[in-house]
């Protein structure tokens, strides 16, 4: 058994290495966007021009708003470069339409080119009888009224349609179309869409990691809140609209996302999809066309009549407070995704920027966050420990009672009720303690798991990036390590030889697996965490010595275990 359980963990640390080493050196060319459908012709077209709009900076320079480029195919959004450090790429982001990576590292969150799937483009249809009177793709000529304002402008069929453009806010944009007929009456339907295409080589991830770049659909009509990943995504028709009032649609990542809100009187109405796109048919797919769009309700404009349709759009972080104050009721805060405990993982997150505010690092906040809970929670933490100083103060019995009664099950189990029942013991008091800590440390993990705040967060050394994995592979080995010590420290209780073996060397080896694809961020909390249970676990083992010795804590008295009788042993 003992050759068996070695030949386990060799196998378990030779498969992580070769299958670690493997995806290491592998590198793959970015692929651009290939479109299942011709794009539109050039012939007849007027020349493309694009334009800028710059939003304002914030006070943080590390974090200073975006430069979005307007073009006038269609009117919609070429690219969309996030200003600042933090957003600054290590590698330069590849161009949609080429897969070229340029000299420009900002990170762009437009990232599709082809015009049917250019973000804000303009979505129309416009028709008077059955005939339609506006282009599906338009050539606007544009001004550029200021650095934050762009106005588009096309003129066909009696029908003006005026775009524009303009942003008082970092990261933020508000958009209005409008709609004039001079000719005979029409009808107008007009939708406002988001696109974002993913690699499937970045949807994949590596062992046990969540890339970042995974993509979602989320959308809030009514009551409700819809929030679908890629395979539920892949269901939907980009026609259909979900029923009832659109509060707001957005696509998003873990730390970014694009959102459209809704304004005026009109209802509208939101929808969500995504399509595969391959290289050529019958191969796998590049990746995912991810689509979001607001809709509104058919319109009819008599002669000399204007619809308008006005939304704000966020392009940006997916910071709490700076989604906060896009609206006045806060809505676009429902886009981070904390999780199940999320009442809990919002003070968390709260305070750690507190601790930030002090400290000025992301890193030593995590430390001082990891140990402000422990604090918080040394009263359950004593309840725990007490418990364990009575579980091991009869393991002696209890070792007997397991060779005595190995092979009567139901003795056995009423020969250890009665030595609890007797000396007073809840075996399960131990546990009830560290089951109430559990929201919190999954709240935590949750946490630091989405906080865009670590994004690019330098803290020490060679840590740059505590949203990335640590590049030496320091911080999870020193956890492998940690783990083991604790495993040693205090083997685990009621086990046979071989499980207690399993969980002293698999346990950290499979734990140090796990963290080496963890964002650093992860891996330093969970190394605080750990060392902090090993004093934990080292203080417990010195009052169960005293304990034993009479010399311990409590009123002086030792801990006074009652022998079961002859009779009482069946």
């Amino acid at each position: 058994m003992k050759d068996n359980l070695r030949t386990l963990v060799f196998l378990l640390i030779g498969g992580v290495a070769i299958w670690f080493f493997t995806q290491r050196n592998q590198h793959h060319p970015t692929p651009s966007l290939r479109n299942a459908a011709p794009p539109p012709t050039e012939i007849g077209r007027l020349t493309e021009q694009t334009f800028h709009v710059r939003s304002p900076l914030t006070r943080e320079p590390a974090r200073s708003g975006f430069d979005a480029e307007v073009t006038t195919r269609s009117g919609g959004l070429r690219s969309v470069r996030l200003n600042g450090a933090q957003f600054a790429m290590r590698q330069a982001p590849a161009d949609p339409h080429t897969g070229a990576r340029g000299a420009d590292h900002r990170m762009n969150l437009a990232s599709t080119w082809n015009e049917d799937l250019l973000s804000l483009r303009t979505e129309l249809t416009v028709k008077r009888g059955e005939d339609s009177v506006v282009p599906a793709y338009q050539d606007f000529t544009g001004r550029q009224v200021s650095d934050s304002e762009v106005e588009l402008t096309w003129t066909g069929n009696d029908v003006e349609v005026v775009r524009s453009y303009r942003s008082d806010r970092p990261f933020v944009l508000d958009i209005e179309t409008r709609v004039t007929n001079r000719g005979a009456p029409v009808n107008v339907e007009a939708r406002v869409p988001v696109y974002q295409w993913v690699l499937r080589e970045d949807e994949n991830g590596k062992f046990f990691q969540r890339p970042w770049q995974v993509a979602e659909g989320i959308c809030r009509h009514g009551t409700e809140l819809y929030r679908e990943g890629r395979d539920k995504l892949l269901e939907r028709r980009p026609e259909d609209a979900l029923g009832g009032a659109a509060t707001f649609v957005a696509l998003g990542n873990t730390y970014f996302e694009l959102a459209v809100v809704p304004r005026g009187n009109g209802e509208a109405r939101c929808r969500l999809f995504a399509e595969d796109r391959v290289a050529a048919p019958g191969q796998d797919p590049l990746g995912s066309v991810y689509g979001a769009s607001i809709g509104w309700a058919r319109a009819s404009l008599a002669t000399g009549e204007t619809q308008r349709y006005q939304a704000t759009v966020y392009l940006g972080p997916k910071e709490p407070d700076t989604l906060a104050a896009v609206t006045s009721d806060r809505r676009l805060t429902d886009t981070v995704n904390l999780g199940f405990f999320s009442f809990i993982a919002r003070q968390l997150l709260r305070y750690l920027r507190f601790l930030h505010s002090i400290v000025g690092n992301w890193g030593a906040a995590i430390i001082l966050l990891t140990v402000s809970i422990r604090v918080a929670l040394l009263p359950l933490l004593a309840k725990s420990m007490k418990s364990m100083a009575m579980m091991a103060k009869l393991k002696p019995e209890l070792d007997d009672i397991n060779k005595r009664l190995a092979d009567n099950q139901e003795a056995k189990t009423l020969a250890t009720m009665e030595l609890y029942r007797k000396n007073g013991v809840n075996p399960l008091s131990g546990c009830f303690p560290q089951l109430a800590q559990l929201p919190i440390w999954w709240a935590l993990y949750t946490t630091l798991q989405t906080s865009v705040e670590l994004f690019h967060a330098p803290f020490v050394f060679w840590w740059h990036d505590l949203s990335a994995p640590d590049p030496y592979y320091v911080l999870p080995l020193v956890l492998g390590a940690i783990m083991f010590l604790q495993q040693k420290l205090m083997p685990p209780q009621g086990m046979d030889p071989v499980q207690a073996k399993m969980m002293t060397y698999f346990f950290p080896i499979f734990l140090t697996g796990i963290s080496l694809f963890l964002p650093s961020g992860l891996a330093l909390y969970m190394l605080v965490n750990s060392c902090l249970g090993v004093l934990q676990q080292w203080y417990t083992k010195k009052q169960m010595d005293l304990h034993r010795s009479g010399t311990g804590t409590g009123g002086g008295a030792a801990i006074q275990v009652k022998t079961l009788t002859g009779d009482n042993r069946g």
